[in-house]
Parts: C-alpha cells; structure tokens; sequence
C-alpha cells in the first residue's frame, strides 16, 4: 500500500493548486472545504465554519447563477482572509477574494461571510454575463444589482427599502442622478457600502417595475457592447434623459417611512448629543456631536444624515477629528440674518444591514 502513498499525495497537491489564485502556493493553504460547485480555502482553526457553511455556500451559487443567466464559472475558489479589509472576485482564475478583517466582521462572522460571499458571487455572475462591462461609470449598477441579488436570495429584499430614503437624501443634496453615478470614485470614495450601492438598487428597481422583472439583466446584456446611455434608452424604452427622469420621479415620490426593524435588538440607537456651543450666534457655526450604538457594528457615518428642519438642507455625519467628541460630527453653518429662536432638527440612521431610525432634536440660536 505505501507504494500509493506519494502517488496520492501528488494528486491532492495538484488537486489543492488547481482551486488556488495565481500567486498563492499550497503552502500557505491551511484547509480546503466546499462542494459540488464551490471550494472555501480556510485558516486550519476556522475550518468548522468553512464546513458549517458548506452546503448554504453551494445552494447561493446555483442561486446566483440561475440569476446572473447560468454565467457563474463551474467551479470557483472562495479564499477568506483575515488579513484583509476588502473583498473582490477575480473572473480570470474564478476565485472570490472574501476579506474579513473589518468591524462589522467582528459580530456575525458565519453571516458576515456568507453575506461578502454571496455578493462577490452576484458580482462575479454578473461581470461574465456582460462580459466585463464593469467600468468607472457602471461600477453603480453592478453594486447594485449585487446588493439586490444577495437580498433576494436571503429573503430579505425589505432591507432595501432604506436605498430610498438614502436616494431621497442624496437627491437633496444634489448627489443623485446618473452623471454623478458614472464618476463611481468620487461619489463612493472607493469604499462599498449600502449608502454607495443605493442608487443603483433604485435604478434598477425601477427598470423592473416599469419594463419587468427581466429588465436589469437586460441592461447588463446591452452594457456588453454599448454604453451606458445607449442601453438605459433601449431598456428603459425612451431616451437616456427620460429614462433618468423616470427615476428620479420614483425616487422623489417614494413614501419613505420612519423606521425599518430588520431585528430589534440589532437597529442603531441614539445614545445622546452634545452641542457646542449651546447657543449659537448668527455667522456662527454650531457643532452636533452624535453618540450612537450599534449593536452590530454596522453602522457607516456615510448611512447617517441629518436635515435642519429651518432650512431643509442636508448633510452627512462625519467622524470627528478629535478624541473625545462623539461618535459623529454635524458641522451647522448658522445664516448671519437667521432670527434668534428654538429650531428643530432630524437625524436619520440606516445601518448596513438596513435597519432604519430616525431622532428629532432642537438647537437655540441667540442674539
């Protein structure tokens, strides 16, 4: 029998290196596990999960391809890493790159990685289904429409319901519309998130509706050889203009609603403010500091807005720059000719899973 021995082992190498991305050897492979169709490349400790996972991983693939017109690579190569922050698929070797050194990893790690499985899963369907149509100005609708399928195949297409009031925010503050979507590196910052996919998940949900369920994938087929607003016309049925009005009509009259509860134990809460001063000036601008929780830690300052009910304009919460200061920082400019008085303000907060809260608040200006 030993005669066998290292006839086996040099098929299993070659067994092993044949699911591996270029540039990793089998070397640094701690432990492969999967199915039919997908195989999960493990740190040895964390393998039970990869086995835990196997079989949900397996049924999100033939969901995926079924959804992305049977375009899905027959095998891929899942590698998860916990020395990355990103995640990212490959279609040139079929592997999906799942990063888990991140936050929001550190609460649901099955389903966080389920979940960035999932979507580079879509996305990988997608780009061989357009034949790598994914560029600067369709990076949006390949973010959303990945956001879309992972929902759908998780039952949990309610989640999306916050991409609407994202894009109601966005629109008022002059950031929705397709020229801004096709410079994906400035409106994103290059970072992936709910706030960053919400335009395109509404765009395309509104193809569906007006064109029916098939018509996102049709605007990925016609993406393969022609541009963005050549194809917006021939699925949308009018002219590229008309089809981007017809959008942000569905955007502007949406009815938005106060609250998402995905999990009550998981929604965002509003811990306290801080204002400084604590009275304004005039000319004066006036800092909200926001302390928040969230108890999965999916909370982006990006799904984080805030409406000043005097004027009606909208900004995002940033992170401040100093210690000590909030979570996040509102910076309020006061107009010099605003009369003294109590005025009222909204903050909203839309997590990454797509829970929604809303707070009201009220700051003074004085003489």
């Amino acid at each position: 029998m030993n005669m066998f021995r290292p006839v086996f082992v040099i098929l299993f190498a070659a067994l092993v290196s044949s699911f591996l991305p270029a540039g990793i050897s089998s070397a640094q492979v701690d432990e492969m596990v999967g199915s039919e169709h997908v195989r999960m490349r493990l740190p040895s400790e964390r393998a039970a999960m990869g086995r835990d996972l196997a079989a949900e991983m397996e049924r999100c693939y033939l969901f995926m391809n079924r959804s992305t017109g049977q375009s899905l690579p027959r095998k891929i190569l899942i590698a998860v890493d916990w020395n990355l922050p990103d995640s990212s698929c490959n279609p040139q070797d079929a592997t999906i790159t799942v990063g888990m050194d991140n936050p929001l990893a550190s609460s649901d790690l099955k389903g966080i990685l389920l979940y960035r499985a999932a979507k580079e899963m879509a996305r990988l369907g997608l780009l061989e289904f357009s034949v790598g149509a994914q560029r600067e100005d369709t990076e949006f609708l390949f973010e959303g429409m990945a956001e879309i399928l992972v929902h759908e195949y998780e039952h949990s297409s309610r989640s999306l319901e916050g991409a609407w009031v994202i894009c109601q925010y966005l629109d008022d503050m002059k950031l929705l519309g397709v020229a801004t979507q096709r410079s994906w590196a400035k409106f994103s910052s290059g970072k992936r998130s709910f706030r960053n996919a919400a335009p395109g998940i509404t765009l395309l949900t509104t193809a569906r509706e007006l064109q029916g369920r098939d018509a996102p994938l049709k605007l990925f087929e016609s993406l393969r050889r022609n541009s963005l607003s050549a194809s917006l016309a021939a699925v949308f049925k009018t002219s590229a203009a008309e089809a981007e009005n017809g959008w942000l009509k569905k955007v502007r009259e949406h009815q938005a609603v106060d609250e998402i509860t995905l999990a009550p134990e998981d929604v965002p809460k509003l811990l306290g403010t801080a204002l400084v001063p604590d009275s304004v000036k005039p000319g004066e601008t006036l800092e909200i500091q926001l302390f928040l929780k969230s108890p999965r830690n999916n909370l982006l300052p990006e799904g984080v807005f805030f409406r000043d009910e005097r004027t009606g304009r909208v900004q995002q919460a940033h992170s401040p720059s100093e210690k000590g200061t909030g979570d996040l920082l509102v910076k309020l400019p006061i107009d010099a000719d605003c009369p003294p008085g109590d005025y009222s303000y909204q903050v909203t907060a839309i997590d990454e899973s797509g829970n929604l809260r809303r707070w009201p608040g009220r700051y003074k200006v004085g003489n």
